[in-house]
């Protein structure tokens, strides 16, 4: 008799602006099982300066607090964790320094994820939170410093990240917790002008149903039906109106006296609410249900994929492949190349081989975007789409490693700055430069069946038939200029014929 084997355990832990959240689930028949949370209220957004740093004390309070976390997450094998970092960790200038400290906390690489990568997540989480429909779906989530607004139906059919947020507007527009009628309008009309701009493809009558996820949103309802003013347990309009006229009855927020109200709450709640009165009143939202999953629970949805061989990221390079015309013949030729170069080599790479093989894929897939741009410089192109574009599933470390790899498969070779998870690894440009000379022709028939190579302490050697290369004289010329090109970046490229 067999016992059968218990799923997978997986960590997913969202640095946010306000707080820090740990979720440790398994996924059991497509539902999130939890088996551990925690939270702490660290408010990064609060510690933002004008010169766009976060202080000392706010780094500080954080680093403290992954101290603990990391003791929840230590038993989790790496490949079962995912860390995120969201809007101050986006727009903070000293953020590499934050996230190198916080690593070595972590024992974790910690993903810098885009606010419409964010958006992606919390869609995957509340969707499966609630009932199949047909309909179309509004999904709000107001974080510390952005909100989040997907419509969709099984999965999100427009996505946006707007720069407001529950601490950003609590510290812009109720300076020192000073409340009042004149404070709260300002604040919720400028929620409304933020929101203005995407209220075309977001207002009532593009969906259905209307659904508010995450911390404010949530404490915001707690309110309101402990106030009597929740009807069928959802946020009205009406109900926001009462509640901003009572919350301006007070001229402080330390003295605010709201049931169902928490003190972790009470300094973040004029920017939440008005965030979220400025959203309704803009997209026309009469009534919104809340959702108790968001985006660590999409999170939990992503690794489970994984461990599955479903990889969200192969789908956005196929979509990119087909929004850009790429030639998928010659993607697939240099990619064949390139993978069958690389496996010479796999020695040299170690454990991390499976995933420069999966970052080598993706990058010689998408080599040629720019091409739709212009032919000249297209590597320049392809680097800047692959580094700015909103691309699912990939971290914004992973995007500067693909526009690096990518910006450097042909003609001079450029450095990138080194930044926070970014470790440019010239072998596999490399080999990428390699296959996009041997495959130039975009034949198969002009690929050299004998083509070996091999990494020494001197440098990269090719090895290739002498007869092959005196009938492909344009391409030995190439392999010459290789050369030159490699040299000027202090790398070394010998080539022997056999």
């Amino acid at each position: 008799m067999t016992t059968e084997q218990a799923p997978p355990v997986f960590a997913a832990l969202d640095l946010g602006s306000n707080s820090f959240h740990l979720l440790i689930a398994r996924c059991v028949g497509g539902r999130v099982e939890v088996v551990d949370r925690h939270k702490e209220m660290v408010r990064l957004a609060s510690g933002l300066q004008d010169d766009g740093t976060i202080a000392p004390k706010a780094v500080e309070r954080a680093l403290e607090s992954l101290s603990r976390f990391a003791e929840r997450i230590r038993s989790t094998p790496n490949a079962q964790v995912h860390i995120v970092g969201t809007n101050t960790l986006r727009a903070a200038v000293n953020s590499d320094d934050f996230l190198t400290q916080a690593e070595a906390i972590l024992g974790t690489p910690i993903n810098i994820i885009s606010g419409i990568e964010e958006a992606r997540l919390i869609y995957r989480g509340v969707v499966h939170d609630l009932a199949p429909t047909e309909d179309l779906r509004l999904v709000v989530d107001i974080g510390g410093g952005s909100t989040e607004l997907i419509v969709g139906d099984v999965k999100p059919l427009r996505l946006e990240s707007l720069y407001m947020g529950c601490v950003s507007y609590s510290k812009e527009f109720f300076p020192d917790g000073q409340i009042s009628s004149k404070l709260y309008k300002k604040a919720r009309m400028a929620a409304q002008n933020e929101t203005e701009s995407v209220a075309v493809d977001f207002s009532a009558g593009r969906w259905q149903e209307a659904v508010g996820t995450s911390g404010t949103i949530r404490a915001i309802l707690g309110i309101l039906e402990a106030m009597g003013l929740s009807p069928n347990n959802t946020i009205t309009r009406d109900g926001l109106e009462k509640l901003a006229e009572k919350l301006c009855d007070f001229d402080h927020i330390d003295k605010v006296q709201l049931p169902g109200l928490s003190e972790d709450r009470r300094p973040v709640l004029p920017g939440g609410l008005a965030v979220l009165h400025g959203v309704f009143n803009e997209l026309k939202i009469d009534e919104m249900q809340v959702s108790s999953y968001a985006i660590r629970e999409g999170m939990i949805l992503d690794l489970a994929g994984l461990l599955e061989n479903h990889d969200i990221r192969n789908e956005t390079v196929a979509r990119m492949m087909q929004q850009y015309r790429v030639d998928s013949d010659q993607a697939s030729r240099v990619t064949q190349l390139a993978c069958r170069l690389l496996s010479q080599v796999r020695p040299d790479f170690g454990d991390d081989y499976l995933k420069a093989r999966r970052l080598m894929c993706w990058a010689t897939d998408l080599h040629e975007v720019g091409l739709s741009v212009s032919h000249a410089s297209h590597n320049k192109h392809s680097a800047y789409l692959l580094q700015n574009s909103d691309m699912p599933g990939f971290s914004r470390q992973d995007q500067k490693l693909l526009s690096f790899i990518v910006l450097n498969h042909r003609r001079k070779l450029r450095p990138m700055s080194k930044t926070y998870g970014f470790n440019p690894d010239w072998r596999l440009v490399q080999i990428i430069r390699l296959a996009c000379l041997f495959a130039r022709r975009r034949t198969d028939d002009a690929i050299p069946t004998e083509l070996a190579i091999a990494f020494t302490d001197k440098g990269l050697t090719v090895k290739l038939a002498e007869a092959w290369l005196d009938q492909h004289p344009l391409t030995a010329e190439s392999l010459q200029a290789e050369q030159k090109f490699q040299r000027d970046q202090d790398l070394k490229l010998d080539i022997v014929c056999a």
